[in-house]
């Protein structure tokens, strides 16, 4: 059975590059393009990041401390960020294989996997033992996913080529068939004179225009925090990329939100359990943690929702450590922390 995204492919073939080109060769070309190129971590090229001086959230109550008040409570802190070089399909980080949901907590773009280990009292030893366990458990899913990808690289050939022989066969059929009428001459393309060959650089459509925030949510926490949040800034005259008011039907989601990602100042992340549950929102904070640890500027504005501080410590210490709004607030208050920070 074809795979939906290699039929429609197959669906938009041309007639005329059926015909005058062959199978192999078209076939060739669509086993490259659906070809599954699993990430190699290159660890012998690891590069560590000079450390920076952060703030780490900590509990109320400690062996070592106790707060009086009830927080959230922030000391001191120093983060130790690695690259780990790879070469294949970045995308194929996103893609649970394992069957376990097990969350990895690294972030990565086109150039390397970023892992970021924040500590109130730094042990290099310790520091280097979290980074290599968080490092096996990254291969340890690479492993899943290179077994699953080795199957179907094996089978895509044999997928392809049926459905391509059909389409082919059809094609030089229908081409030699005439019904006996004079053959109508075929249109030539029409001439375009030189001064308009290249339209004017002013006629041409210019970048779309940058936006101030970009608010990530899960599509459970719409409802009852993204949407009134969405409304609420907009009224306060802040541009924001938000899914439903920017998506159409067909729209490419991936290409979307990456387009969406290189145009927003910000990004709001409203971080809750069905968030850590998500692929998608995950691809946006990874292309949010990128931007940022490229610049010098704050870019991840983090609000809590229905979470607490425990929970997503297990899931994210660099997240956890971030000085964040609570859904607990109401939206006006929530608002003007945010204003306080694009503005």
């Amino acid at each position: 059975m074809l795979d939906p995204q290699i039929k429609k492919h197959l669906s938009t073939l041309d007639g005329s590059i059926l015909v005058n080109r062959s199978v192999d060769e078209i076939v060739a070309e669509i086993v490259a393009q659906y070809t599954l190129n699993v990430p190699v971590l290159h660890t012998d090229r690891i590069q560590e990041f000079p450390p920076e001086q952060t703030q780490m959230q900590v509990p109320q109550h400690s062996q070592n401390r106790v707060f009086v008040d009830p927080g959230p409570h922030f000391v001191p802190a120093t983060a130790f960020t690695i690259q780990i070089p790879f070469s294949g399909d970045p995308n194929l980080f996103l893609y649970e294989t394992s069957g376990f949901g097990t969350y990895i907590e690294a972030t990565f773009d086109e150039s390397g996997v970023y892992m970021t280990h924040t500590s109130e009292h730094p042990d290099a030893a310790k520091i280097k033992h979290n980074f290599d366990a968080r490092i096996a458990q990254i291969e340890t899913a690479l492993s899943f996913s290179r077994g699953n990808a080795e199957q179907w690289n094996n089978r895509l050939e044999s997928i392809v080529r049926p459905a391509i022989e059909k389409r082919h066969q059809t094609a030089v059929q229908n081409s030699t068939l005439t019904l006996g009428y004079a053959k109508a001459p075929i249109p030539a393309p029409p001439s375009t004179p030189p001064a308009q060959a290249a339209p004017a650089p002013r006629g041409r459509p210019g970048p779309a225009p940058k936006l101030d925030i970009f608010l990530s949510h899960a599509s459970e926490d719409k409802d009852a925090i993204a949407r009134p949040l969405y409304e609420a800034l907009v009224a306060a005259g802040v541009t924001v990329w938000f899914d439903e008011a920017v998506l159409k039907m067909g729209d490419s989601l991936s290409g979307k939100i990456d387009e969406g990602l290189a145009r927003c100042g910000h990004g709001i992340v409203i971080i809750s359990p069905s968030f850590l549950a998500k692929r998608w929102p995950k691809h946006e904070l990874a292309g949010l943690v990128a931007r940022e640890m490229a610049g010098t500027k704050t870019l991840i504005l983090p609000i809590w929702h229905n979470i607490d501080h425990a929970t997503l410590l297990a899931h994210s210490p660099t997240l956890a450590d971030k000085v964040a709004g609570n859904s607990a607030d109401d939206i006006p208050a929530l608002v003007r922390m945010i204003l306080d920070v694009i503005r």
